[in-house]
């Protein structure tokens, strides 16, 4: 059965949207990452740490800019068959009896990551091509393999200059000793005299291979840039 993009990604980019299945209830949530700079106006999806030097842009390019980049997290719920006593009140106004909940927070996952081009209602979506040979998964999709457990859409220059750096830097910047929370933001300017940014997340499903989406607008802009993490 072919697989309706469309409303795929409305479920992944939705604050609030909830989805359940036989283990969890998931509630997704944006998380701002910062903006990233575009020299080029070519976009790469790729892991930044794994064959950086050969990932391929898009055939789809935008004006260069600093555009914002998110991350689209899916909290997962443990479903609870019975009432449960929630006994921390500290964010809940007092009440006369015991505060009751029938679920609990049992995870937190990138499900997809998101880079706004025009801040407005994206009407149409395409499966993200590649200027050249490229792998596809079972869709059909252009994916691109996650090796080190890290995710970016960045800037075809940025990963160029990434792609120099000593090891040591690499590892200082992109491999913290203390993993920081989900969505795992790790990332600075890896080419100083353009500015160029890497900003990367963890996957919420591990190492793996990921399709990216260009949406579009009413009159055919460029709006967004997705990568969907195959969570939900």
């Amino acid at each position: 059965m072919a697989v309706d993009i469309g409303e795929m990604l409305d479920r992944l980019l939705t604050e609030g949207a909830r989805h359940s299945d036989d283990a969890h209830d998931y509630e997704l949530t944006m998380v701002p990452l910062g903006d990233v700079t575009l020299p080029t106006g070519r976009v790469v999806a790729c892991d930044p740490l794994a064959r950086t030097g050969e990932a391929l842009p898009f055939t789809v390019s935008v004006p260069p800019g600093r555009y914002p980049l998110r991350a689209w997290v899916a909290v997962a719920y443990l479903a609870v068959s019975g009432l449960m006593p929630c006994r921390s009140l500290a964010t809940v106004p007092a009440a006369p009896g015991p505060l009751w909940l029938n679920r609990v927070e049992a995870d937190r996952r990138t499900a997809a990551l998101h880079l706004v081009i025009r801040d407005e209602p994206i009407t149409s979506w395409e499966p993200a091509l590649v200027t050249g040979p490229a792998e596809l998964d079972e869709d059909g999709f252009v994916v691109h393999p996650v090796d080190t457990g890290l995710a970016t859409l960045a800037d075809e220059r940025a990963l160029e200059a990434l792609s120099t750096w000593d090891y040591a830097d690499v590892e200082k910047v992109f491999v913290p000793s203390v993993p920081p929370d989900t969505p795992g933001l790790v990332g600075t300017v890896t080419d100083p005299a353009t500015g160029a940014t890497v900003l990367a997340v963890e996957p919420g499903s591990g190492d793996g291979a990921y399709a990216s989406f260009v949406g579009r607008t009413a009159t055919g802009e460029v709006a967004a840039f997705v990568t969907d993490f195959r969570v939900l």
